[in-house]
C-alpha cells in the first residue's frame, strides 16, 4: 500500500489527504484519512501526541494519521465509519466558529470543551 500511496503522491495536485481518500474509499485499503475536521477535533481534545509542529509551524499530517492507525484495528470499513463520524461531529457540533460545546458527546474528555 505504501508504494501505491507514494505513486499517487508523485502525481501533481495529489496531496496526502487526496491520496488517502483514494486508497480508503476507492480501493478499500485500511488507511486513515485526515482532514480539517479530524485535526480540529483532535486539537480541541488536547491530544498530547499531536502537539508536535513541523518545520513550517504546521502540525504534520502523519502525526494525526498515526494516532488513529496505531490505536485502531487496521480495518478499512472501521476507518471509513470513524472518519464519517468525525466529519459529522465537525460539521454539526465541533464547528470552526461557535462550537456547540454543551451538546458535544466528547465534552467530558475535551480539553477545550471542559474549559468552556
Amino acid at each position: 500500500m505504501q508504494d501505491l500511496r507514494q505513486e499517487l503522491l508523485s502525481i501533481y495536485g495529489i496531496g496526502e489527504e487526496t491520496a488517502d481518500d483514494m486508497l480508503l474509499y476507492a480501493v478499500g485499503r485500511p488507511i486513515f484519512v485526515v482532514d480539517s475536521y479530524t485535526q480540529r477535533i483532535v486539537d480541541r481534545l488536547g491530544v498530547e501526541r499531536v502537539k508536535i509542529f513541523g518545520i513550517s509551524g504546521e502540525k504534520p499530517y502523519g502525526a494525526y494519521q498515526d494516532l488513529f492507525m496505531e490505536n485502531l484495528p487496521l480495518n478499512a470499513k472501521l476507518f471509513n465509519e470513524f472518519h464519517a463520524l468525525l466529519v459529522r461531529l465537525g460539521k454539526e457540533v465541533c464547528k470552526k466558529r461557535n462550537p456547540l460545546f454543551n451538546t458535544c458527546p466528547l465534552q467530558m474528555v475535551c480539553e477545550t470543551g471542559h474549559a468552556e
